[in-house]
């Protein structure tokens, strides 16, 4: 497993919020949005929301444009060629979600 994998896998199955990283991860594939939208969007206090795509930005799978007042987020060039990677490890979390 490469490191983008590894990065992948934890911060999806391996950590608390992976969850939330999900749907963050899921809405920017629909439509490229900044912090505030996403907050409203996915119910989430603003901070939660930021560290969160902190986290994602870190680790590559979301990139930014726009200067810090303006800033939307998408999908990274990285992630979008391991989708169906991310769709996998996602449905094993909602999976293991289930068993508990």
């Amino acid at each position: 497993m490469d490191s983008f994998q590894q990065a992948l896998y934890w911060l999806i199955l391996g950590s608390k919020g992976g969850a939330n990283r999900a749907r963050i991860l899921f809405s920017l594939d629909k439509e490229p949005m900044n912090s505030n939208i996403l907050s409203k969007k996915l119910k989430l206090d603003y901070k939660t929301t930021q560290h969160h795509i902190n986290l994602l930005s870190e680790n590559q799978l979301i990139v930014k444009t726009g200067d810090k007042y303006g800033q939307v987020f998408f999908i990274s060039p990285q992630l979008k060629e391991n989708w169906s990677l991310f769709k996998k490890l996602f449905e094993k979390k909602i999976l293991m979600e289930e068993k508990k």
